[in-house]
């Protein structure tokens, strides 16, 4: 059995001590070898009247287990005088039990304000008095156990005791501070919210009468035991104990967001609102002051911009997703057949991407490394999840705005391939939001193989609260005559034809979809004109060999209906790079525009 907590040689004061709970804490120290000034004035639980014979009570009873007791009739409002009381009996303090109160419960509206000068002078100035008389000793000496008595009204407040309930919190702010600065002297401050059929509470009448016998006073006395014992060190807590149960309370800060202070505003905090004030397995516990301001300058210094009711920039900057897809040859020759490939089915170059038996010449077109990208997204759609943690812009009105895709080197025949997406920004446009996400795919032995970005529209979704930041001038177009130009005309099923490739979008298929989300009918998807543009750069400037594409970049400026032709007018810059515009030709609308893509000098290993 472990040895016995022991309180010889130690002088401790409690306060209402006559009755209740002082009384079960007085009786505990003076058993375990304390010596206790058993302080109560004798009044009822309003305050009202005095007498000694409470505290002369238990001071018998004291005596009568071997120890040493003396009895004190004080108010707590002259603590010092309680504290006078310990020094001439026993020549020091170690220990003080705030623990004497009283009640004068009303409703705010009839309360008085010498109902509620009493219950603050009583509670909160007693505390005062006394642990200012009794600290200058205990910080002489090295040493003092310190424990305020709070209650769950001064926690979570109580009706008719908003005097009471203002004093009990006081004491916890009290009782923490102390803790702070006692520290470095050895003296530990605690409180404690007892739960127990107390003289206060039953004349209150805040538990039913058949409660009373299970949370005895008694049950309260070993918590504040260990509280005051040597060896106890914790501090600054609260503690709830009553009927045998024994718990500590902690503050929970939600995550909570910033928001981006160029656009701060009461709608904008509204409309966070949901996730300033949401608990769940980001927030956190900061144990003291400093510990949580340390906490939110870190976050200050290292936050992604800005945030809104659609993204969470803070969780979404640091979410990652990963997906492992693969693709066999005929699935890279259905992709060239989508994207326009073989037109002409005499063209050897062109029947390179769909001839499975031209063994190592078989070519894969580079723009195919969007499609495995695009499988993170729909994977996340079909789950009903976010295509990111944090990230919960609505698929339905999202357009796809830029396409980024660079090479490292060309795409195997067939692969199993793995793929890890993050947002790489989040922008303001006003009445809508812009979503950048980058992906980056490897073979299944990490080699890198290709990278994308995915710059996405949300029309009539508003930015406010994130980064906003110009968008940049399309690049211009050189004046002289275009170097190429290719002009091919889509199949009137082009778009069934490319959603077979995996990229399965209803608003390309279904016409009511289409009518509901407020076009005419479905049209071509514009990663399948990327892919057209893309190849029509390859045919003209890489004698159609697709090992030699790097890069490419466009923006999505207009729709493409199937049965358009798409004409791709190309201007060679450099020996490396090439500047393009797509339109289709019958409506006479460009429909890519800023196109620029990259050309290794030689087939990369």
């Amino acid at each position: 059995m472990s040895q016995q907590i022991r309180f010889d040689g130690k002088v401790a004061i409690v306060t209402g001590a006559g009755n209740g709970l002082g009384r079960a804490h007085a009786l505990l120290l003076g058993s375990r070898g304390a010596k206790v000034v058993v302080n109560d004035l004798g009044v009822t639980t309003e305050g009202v009247g005095s007498s000694s014979a409470a505290a002369d009570a238990v001071v018998a009873e004291i005596r009568a287990l071997g120890g040493e007791a003396v009895a004190d009739y004080n108010s707590v409002t002259e603590g010092e005088k309680i504290v006078a009381t310990a020094l001439e009996a026993f020549g020091t303090v170690d220990i003080l039990i705030n623990n004497a109160g009283v009640l004068r419960d009303s409703s705010f509206h009839k309360m008085t304000e010498e109902q509620w000068d009493l219950i603050q002078d009583v509670h909160v100035k007693g505390a005062f008095r006394l642990t200012h008389a009794v600290w200058p000793i205990m910080r002489d000496k090295g040493y003092g156990r310190i424990v305020m008595t709070a209650s769950g009204a001064g926690i979570f407040g109580n009706f008719g005791q908003c005097n009471y309930s203002t004093a009990k919190s006081g004491l916890i702010g009290f009782a923490n501070s102390l803790a702070i600065e006692g520290a470095s002297k050895n003296i530990r401050v605690n409180t404690i919210a007892p739960i127990a059929a107390s003289r206060m509470v039953i004349a209150s009448g805040i538990f039913p009468e058949e409660l009373h016998a299970k949370l005895k006073v008694e049950d309260v006395a070993p918590l504040v035991g260990w509280l005051c014992s040597e060896d106890c060190q914790d501090t600054g807590g609260l503690f709830e104990v009553g009927g045998g149960f024994h718990a500590k309370y902690r503050w929970e800060r939600s995550q909570g967001r910033f928001l981006h202070t160029d656009s701060l505003s009461p709608e904008l905090v509204r409309d966070n609102w949901e996730r300033i004030t949401r608990f769940d397995e980001h927030s956190v516990h900061p144990a003291n002051g400093g510990e949580s301001f340390k906490e939110l300058f870190e976050r200050m210094e290292s936050r992604a911009v800005g945030g809104n009711q659609y993204v969470d920039m803070e969780v979404a900057a640091n979410a990652v997703a990963t997906l492992e897809t693969e693709y066999t040859q005929t699935d890279a020759a259905l992709y060239a057949l989508a994207v326009g490939a073989a037109k002409d089915p005499l063209d050897r170059t062109e029947l390179l991407y769909i001839n499975e038996f031209k063994g190592e010449e078989f070519r894969v077109l580079p723009t195919m490394a969007v499609l495995p990208a695009t499988q993170v997204f729909l994977k996340a759609i079909l789950a009903g999840k976010p295509t990111l943690e944090g990230l919960e812009l609505p698929f339905a009105k999202g357009l796809h705005g830029e396409q980024y895709t660079e090479m490292y080197r060309p795409l195997p025949p067939a692969a199993k391939l793995k793929h890890t997406m993050r947002l790489k920004q989040a922008l303001d446009k006003g009445k809508s939001s812009v979503s950048v996400l980058e992906i980056h795919t490897t073979d299944e032995h990490g080699t890198p193989l290709c990278y994308n970005e995915f710059t996405s529209f949300y029309v009539g979704v508003p930015g406010a609260g994130l980064q906003r930041v110009a968008s940049a001038p399309a690049e211009a177009l050189p004046e002289r005559a275009a170097d190429a130009v290719i002009a091919e005309k889509t199949d009137v099923n082009q778009a069934l034809l490319y959603r077979l490739c995996g990229d399965w979008n209803p608003m390309h298929v279904d016409p009511d979809y289409a009518a509901k989300a407020g076009y005419e009918k479905p049209f071509l998807h514009g990663l399948c004109t990327f892919g057209y543009a893309g190849r029509h750069v390859i045919k003209a400037f890489c004698n159609n060999d697709s090992r030699l594409f790097k890069s490419i970049r466009v923006r999505f400026a207009a729709i493409v209906m199937p049965g358009d032709t798409l004409e791709t007018r190309m201007w060679r810059e450099s020996p490396t790079r090439v500047v393009f515009e797509t339109r289709a030709v019958e409506r006479d609308v460009v429909v890519l525009k800023g196109g620029s893509v990259e050309i290794f000098e030689q087939v990369p290993a």
